[in-house]
């Protein structure tokens, strides 16, 4: 099994193959991130199953740490759409901070966990500005905020897809250890967070009528990333 700085070190680059200002075209910016997050999923359960045969227990040897995201003070509609994709499917837990200057983004989960999030939240980021920017150049009365909504419903799929597809290529018995350790990851997250900031307040969303067509139209957009080919050696 590779260490998990060998692996890390190929989610990076993958990430960086998404990085169309480095000449990366719109296909390779599709797949990298979706191939990045199976990546990701198949070292969790390939360390978790490790974790299981040397009888470790998934909450007694699971390290939370706490990693951080510096966002502007009046967030883009984009930042809770994607910070809601982190928690979905990054197995960390997002907590917004109030006061200063700025808005502060606290990522609680594993080290490694961590370090993927912040990249694909960056990541995620430029590419839904990019998507919007492209989009209402050519729509007459766009709405940012339909669009973003159903780009992230629209990636939601396609990244929910990609994962049941990893865990899919595991054995049933390997799938039912990996979930029972899940759990137990879920658990040392949630006393982490119990620990170190007491009872949290929900951040309400302002409910607001969609604009149909912005958001079929963000989530056709999300829905193209597509994993066509196998990860590079």
């Amino acid at each position: 099994m590779k260490s998990e700085s060998e692996i890390l070190d190929k989610i990076r680059k993958l990430l960086r193959l998404a990085d169309r200002s480095r000449g990366a075209t719109e296909n390779e910016a599709k797949v990298a991130l979706t191939k990045a997050q199976e990546l990701m999923t198949r070292h969790n359960i390939d360390s978790a199953l490790l974790r299981m045969e040397r009888g470790e227990s998934g909450g007694g040897s699971f390290k939370v740490d706490k990693g951080n995201l510096d966002l502007p003070k009046t967030l883009n509609p984009a930042d809770l759409m994607i910070l809601s994709l982190l928690q979905a499917h990054f197995n960390v837990k997002t907590i917004l901070m109030s006061g200063g200057r700025g808005t502060a983004v606290d990522i609680i989960g594993a080290p490694g966990d961590i370090d993927f999030a912040i990249y694909a939240f960056n990541y995620l980021r430029q590419t839904f500005f990019r998507c919007w920017n492209e989009f209402k150049r050519t729509h007459p009365n766009p709405d940012k905020a339909s669009y973003y909504r159903g780009l992230r419903d629209g990636l939601n799929a396609e990244l929910k897809a990609a994962k049941e597809r990893t865990e899919q290529s595991y054995a049933a018995d390997q799938r039912q250890a990996y979930g029972l350790v899940v759990v137990d990851q879920e658990a040392a997250i949630t006393r982490y967070v119990a620990d170190h900031y007491g009872k949290l307040r929900n951040r309400n969303q302002r409910r607001r009528n969609l604009h149909s067509g912005s958001y079929a139209a963000g989530e056709t957009k999300g829905r193209t990333i597509q994993i066509n080919r196998p990860l590079p050696s």
